[in-house]
């Protein structure tokens, strides 16, 4: 699981204006598949507390 983040890593480092926290996720990012990617969504929706459609739906979210 996402074992290539370091050499996309590397790749980000001359990036302007982004800081390294940044960098780390966005490379993490892109280094994932796509159903680690769509397991990271979720976990982001879990920690806001965003899951279910009516808890989003709530908070004016058009869906």
């Amino acid at each position: 699981m996402l074992k290539d983040w370091p050499k996309v890593f590397k790749k980000l480092q001359k990036m302007p204006g982004v800081t390294l926290e940044e960098r780390v996720l966005l490379a993490q990012g892109l280094a994932a598949t796509p159903e680690e990617r769509l397991e990271r969504h979720d976990q982001y929706l879990h920690s806001l507390g965003l899951y279910s459609h009516w808890d989003r739906k709530k908070l004016g979210f058009k869906l």
